[in-house]
């Protein structure tokens, strides 16, 4: 997944927003691991679940790996 726009975070949340209403929690979800996750958290994560968590669950790690580089989650 490539860089998302401002308007497309906004959109991406909103209907994040709209599934929490709707009390559909697995596409809360879904929808919230499409935005990047800041690198200092997915860092966080890594320390904390381990890399193959960071993984499989589907975060968005595009920005984590623009500033720690390719194969972060692997050093």
């Amino acid at each position: 997944m490539g860089k998302l726009t401002k308007e497309e975070r906004a959109k991406i949340l909103r209907a994040s927003l709209d599934a929490a209403d709707a009390g559909d929690k697995k596409e809360e979800l879904r929808l919230l691991r499409m935005l990047p996750l800041a690198p200092h958290l997915a860092m966080a994560g890594k320390e904390v679940y381990g890399a193959e968590y960071m993984k499989k669950t589907g975060f968005n790690l595009t920005e984590a790996n623009e500033e720690f580089g390719d194969g972060w989650l692997d050093r």
